[in-house]
């Protein structure tokens, strides 16, 4: 039974579209880990009120964190981007058609997709959710329909490929200019049939986020981001800001007001004291549960190297680096853990055990103005969610051998 199971899956995996995303995933990677040790920069150590702040002066540290920004737009800021780039140029070269020009269609298609309207007197702006991390799965969708346009082009590039003279390509340029005027067309169609949904649903979403303050909501809208985020999408949380949430506002101006004291904030249970402190520390579970099972030298380089973004809760690069992402084996983990964190963490709020996270730092200690329960806490959910990823990593190892076995014929399909 389990060799049948794992023989469908090599099938999946082996399908085009999947290749497809696998080598568009590994194409992107070392531009998502730049950009999250660029927003662990910015967020934890040249904020405005952070320590580095204090040490080198307001202004120097503020340049810091712009040149940080910067890096950072210009890399994981970009990732969903680079997907489609990559994914139309591998899809491209699957079908022995032109690479670069697949690359670049998808490229500036993918640019014309993201076009959004800003205002009557601002012009055009891009829509930073489709770039970022949380449009990769659309760009990889994206790039591939891009890419298999190219099929319009017939074989020509086949035959003449390595060829030098630009008479002989020069009618392989014209036969071009088919697949990259429909590629056009199909992401303006996209473009204003998306900004609709964009408008009402996203929205609501939005303002759904930002009214709500009841445990059963903030769990709903986290097992949302949780899905959202396993398929590369983006979820009501995953860009979501500090001060986006009317209570954590709240929290935050009782406690400066009081003196740091955080036993008398309006709300104990806000998105930020569950969600973003807690329920992010599902991450640092799934990677020490590589580090503990995985028996794979590069897993062991991808785990140090993601360790310092993971803990300040960026993990967009251990999930692509794994792979989690679209990865059936790790949908439930990935899915359930964090949910899994916010109820374990709500019952130790209404029994008085935490003091709720209150300061705009994601781990429990610092957040919480120095409490020890609140991080032996963490440390107890940090191993419960490695213990309960172990399972996980280690029929996923299995999974891998298997298919390896199978893709060498060395074991038999039934």
């Amino acid at each position: 039974m389990q060799k049948q199971v794992i023989f469908e899956i090599a099938k999946i995996r082996e399908m085009s579209f999947f290749k497809t995303a696998r080598a568009a995933l590994l194409s992107v990677f070392p531009f998502v880990l730049i950009g999250s040790f660029a927003k662990v920069a910015t967020v934890a150590l040249l904020a405005p009120d952070s320590f580095l702040s204090g040490i080198f002066g307001m202004e120097l540290s503020q340049r810091f964190n712009s040149l940080c920004n910067g890096i950072y737009a210009m890399t994981g800021g970009l990732s969903g981007l680079l997907a489609a780039h990559y994914s139309a140029g591998y899809t491209a070269q699957f079908l022995r058609q032109n690479y670069k020009t697949a690359a670049t269609t998808g490229f500036i298609a993918y640019l014309a997709l993201c076009f959004q309207q800003a205002g009557q007197s601002h012009g055009f702006v891009f829509a930073y959710r489709l770039l970022g991390v949380q449009g990769i799965l659309a760009g990889i969708m994206f790039g591939y329909v891009v890419g298999k346009l190219f099929l319009l082009s017939g074989e020509f590039w086949s035959r003449v490929e390595g060829r030098e003279g630009a008479d002989q390509q020069l009618p392989g340029s014209f036969r071009m200019l088919l697949p990259l005027f429909l590629a056009l067309a199909f992401a303006i169609i996209l473009n204003f049939a998306g900004s609709c949904l964009f408008k009402n649903g996203i929205s609501q979403s939005q303002e759904m986020k930002a009214a709500t303050s009841s445990f059963p909501s903030i769990l709903w809208l986290g097992l949302l981001t949780s899905v959202g985020t396993w398929c590369g999408l983006f979820g009501p949380y995953t860009s979501s800001s500090f001060f986006d949430e009317a209570s954590a506002t709240k929290n935050l101006n009782y406690a400066l007001a009081h003196h740091g004291d955080l036993t008398g904030v309006p709300y104990k249970l806000t998105t930020y004291s569950t969600y973003f402190t807690y329920a992010q520390l599902a991450g640092l579970g799934l990677l020490l549960a590589l580090m503990f099972v995985s028996k794979r030298r590069n897993r062991w380089l991808l785990c140090w190297w993601c360790l310092i973004p993971v803990f300040f809760g960026y993990d967009s690069a251990l999930n692509i680096g794994t792979p989690v992402l679209l990865n059936p084996l790790f949908l439930i983990p990935y899915v359930f853990v964090p949910q899994l964190n916010m109820v374990v963490v709500s019952a130790f709020y209404k029994l008085g055990i935490l003091l709720p996270s209150v300061y705009p730092v994601l781990r429990a200690l610092i957040a919480t103005n120095g409490s020890f329960a609140a991080f032996f806490v963490s440390l107890a959910l940090v191993m419960m969610d490695a213990f309960i990823y172990c399972f996980f990593v280690k029929n996923a190892e299995r999974a891998g051998e298997l298919v390896n076995r199978l893709k060498g014929g060395q074991v038999d399909e039934k």
